[in-house]
């Protein structure tokens, strides 16, 4: 394997890309770009939310139930409910169905002279089930303490571990910064599609240029302009006021690790493909399967299949990008150094490794017969 030649690849591939000032801008502004999507749909919500509560007609210790309401906490001191009472005359169907509460809860005397309520909600809302839950729980163990029963044991959650999302934005920040990555697979492909449309490969392989000094070329182009979106993704995160806990220098060598996972499997699909046309189409698919196995949008379950050094090894942990994604999380969300995230930074080279030789050798043995 030459050095100079796989340079010289790299060289070629970069050019070509400046040549493209629409194609360069756009791919580096679009991871940025997906975290300022994330900062509209989410930035404002914060993780432990304040459930709107409507309140109306009255009735023994009414005042004090909703006192104890009010006073209703989450360990960080936000509030629980935002209680408001209402009149009866105004249109709850309205306000459940667009949001404005999330429950109305009707205060009345029963017929042994005690407090009873009913809750009404949105059974199609989520908002609703989740604020029901907690209220539930509350109004439970207020009439269970009316009526002189025990009251129920009450869990204090003390987080032993790293620390939780301050809102919805932090939470999700990592996931769309996989998503923006993993991208990298159908633009990687796309570039060897096209040199198989224009027939490049073709005068490449006089030049005696081998599959490994091919690969490895583009492999430094793609990660040199991978360096900057994911230098630009991580500023824009903070400049929208994303909270990191942990070291912003480890979560960027997290997010190249996985930016080169990405890259191999972009070369892997060269083995697959007939022109970009086909690189574009296959490799997003893809990008978009792993993005939802990792994790990236939503919590996927997955069968457990051995432990390895203490850590449980799941069906999707084939994938850099599981593994990227939780030693993200760790990093940004909970605070986590290398030790605590180094199985996962492994985990994800190595695995970007594999795939790398793979597509090698898949792709090797194609040209060899061509």
């Amino acid at each position: 394997m030459n050095l100079q030649r796989i340079l010289l690849t790299a060289h070629k591939s970069v050019l070509e890309t400046l040549r493209e000032p629409g194609l360069l801008l756009f791919t580096l502004l679009l991871p940025a770009f997906f975290m300022l999507i994330n900062y509209v749909g989410y930035g404002t919500s914060p993780r432990e939310n304040s459930f709107p509560i409507w309140v109306t007609g009255t009735g023994p210790n009414a005042e004090a139930l909703l006192a104890r309401l009010s006073a209703e906490q989450y360990a960080n001191g936000r509030p629980v409910f935002a209680i408001k009472p209402v009149d009866a005359t105004l249109d709850v169907d309205t306000a459940l169905r667009d949001g404005t509460t999330l429950a109305l809860l009707t205060l009345s005397s029963a017929p042994d002279g005690s407090l009873a309520y009913t809750v009404r909600g949105n059974a199609l809302s989520m908002g609703f089930t989740r604020a029901s839950t907690q209220l539930d729980a509350v109004l439970t163990e207020w009439q269970n303490q009316a009526q002189g029963k025990p009251a129920y044991a009450r869990l204090v959650e003390r987080p032993l571990g790293l620390a939780r999302p301050l809102n919805d934005f932090d939470a999700y920040a990592p996931g769309m910064m996989v998503f923006a990555i993993l991208l990298l697979i159908p633009q990687t492909a796309t570039l060897l599609g096209r040199e198989m449309r224009e027939g490049t490969l073709n005068r490449l392989a006089l030049t005696r240029l081998s599959t490994l000094e091919l690969f490895g070329g583009i492999t430094l182009a793609q990660m040199f302009f991978a360096a900057l979106q994911v230098a630009l993704m991580f500023a824009t995160a903070l400049a929208l006021g994303f909270h990191n806990r942990g070291s912003l220098g480890l979560a960027v060598i997290i997010g190249l690790a996985l930016a080169f996972g990405a890259v191999g499997m972009g070369l892997g699909m060269a083995c697959f493909i007939r022109n970009d046309s086909d690189a574009l189409n296959t490799g997003s698919s893809v990008s978009m399967v792993q993005v939802f196995l990792s994790g990236a949008f939503f919590a996927f379950p997955a069968p457990t299949l051995f432990t390895l050094a203490g850590h449980t090894i799941g069906l999707f942990d084939i994938l850099p990008a599981t593994h990227a994604m939780l030693a993200l999380q760790q990093v940004l969300v909970g605070g986590a150094d290398l030790a605590q995230v180094g199985f996962r930074l492994a985990a994800t080279l190595i695995l970007g490794l594999i795939y790398f030789a793979a597509g090698a050798l898949l792709f090797r043995s194609r040209m060899a017969r061509r």
